[in-house]
C-alpha cells in the first residue's frame, strides 16, 4: 500500500516508520517542503519519499 502523510512531527514521523516496517510505501509532506524531509526520507530507505502539492495551474488569460 502507499500512503501519503501531511505533516512530519512526531504522530507523522512515527507513523512513517511504522509503516514502513510493515513494507509500506510512504509519501511525506511540510509546509516547508520536500528539501527539508532529506535525514527522515534517508531513514526510511527506498520505501520513503518527500513530495508536496502539485504545482498551481496558470491563471487563464481573460
Amino acid at each position: 500500500m502507499r500512503t501519503g502523510i501531511i505533516g512530519t512531527g512526531r504522530i507523522g514521523t512515527v507513523l512513517a516508520r511504522i509503516l514502513v516496517a510493515a513494507g509500506h510505501q510512504v509519501v511525506l509532506a511540510n509546509a516547508r517542503g520536500p528539501q527539508t524531509l532529506g535525514p527522515l526520507v534517508a531513514e526510511l530507505g527506498p520505501a520513503g519519499a518527500g513530495g508536496g502539492p502539485p504545482p498551481a495551474p496558470a491563471p487563464r488569460p481573460g
